[in-house]
């Protein structure tokens, strides 16, 4: 994998495929790998970027603890977009790389052509509508900081795997399964605390001008939906897809679904402008 060093930081990414380049941005707790199935589509028209953001695959996490933040994931991005491209690419983001995409978009518009945000974590525009559901999913992220202090990590992924996939879902895993989870309990913290601090407000959303692709499981945790729902409100010119029978890990459960999604977006936005 090609390496960049990032203040320090050994960052790796994937880079696979032929024409013109996208950046793909994983979720939370996983890597560039993630990227693997919904890109079998994409390589024979697109050149592939996925990094792995701070702290995730091969990457190594940021040294100050408390300190990681959407900004620092953003810069890595772009570090490694400019590195790889001439031109604005297209960018995907799921989850924390959603966070990431948009952070990036906000930071570094010239870098930034387009964007397909797959549930982005962006749990603050709740909090600014006053609604609800930013205490149900601060909660979870409050639980899973904790228990890494305290070290029972074990609590904290229960509360985040059952939150996204139904109750009981952790205490039904493998024990093989549940250490590769529990492997990653401090750099997760870390990303949860980014996430807790990722500032990103409804007037940023709004000021996006590049074409917006946002994407929604039809079964997803109601935060993530509700944030979709916040995002196509602000970004008047998004088209928003729902997929059906999809929760939150849409590139993992549906990823010839999201592949197309991604396809549609680029085909449609290579000749069309907000």
């Amino acid at each position: 994998m090609p390496e960049i060093d990032f203040y320090g930081v050994r960052a790796f990414y994937k880079t696979w495929g032929t024409g013109l380049p996208i950046a793909l941005l994983h979720s939370g707790g996983s890597s560039s790998a993630q990227w693997d199935r919904p890109g079998e589509g994409l390589a024979d028209h697109r050149r592939l970027i996925a990094p792995d953001l701070l702290g995730f695959g091969a990457t190594g996490m940021w040294p100050v603890s408390g300190k990681l933040s959407q900004i620092l994931q953003a810069d890595l991005v772009a570090e490694v977009i400019v590195r790889e491209c001439v031109e604005p690419i297209d960018v995907v983001g799921h989850s924390y790389g959603g966070g990431t995409a948009v952070r990036l978009a906000l930071r570094r518009p010239e870098l930034v052509r387009s964007l397909v945000l797959i549930e982005p974590i962006l749990t603050r525009l709740l909090l600014e509508i006053g609604d609800p559901l930013y205490e149900t999913a601060a909660s979870v992220g409050a639980i899973f900081i904790d228990s890494v202090k305290t070290g029972r990590p074990e609590i904290g992924w229960e509360a985040f795997i059952d939150s996204r996939n139904g109750s009981g879902t952790w205490s039904r895993m493998s024990e093989r399964v549940k250490e590769r989870f529990l492997v990653q309990s401090q750099q997760t913290a870390e990303a949860f605390i980014s996430t807790r601090d990722n500032f990103t407000s409804i007037a940023e959303c709004r000021s996006l001008r590049v074409p917006v692709t946002i994407v929604c499981g039809a079964k997803t945790y109601a935060p993530d939906r509700r944030v979709t729902e916040i995002l196509r409100n602000a970004v008047s010119h998004a088209r928003y897809v729902t997929i059906s029978e999809a929760g939150h890990m849409s590139p993992l459960t549906h990823p010839a679904e999201v592949g197309r999604v991604i396809r549609e977006h680029l085909d449609q936005t290579h000749t069309i402008e907000p």
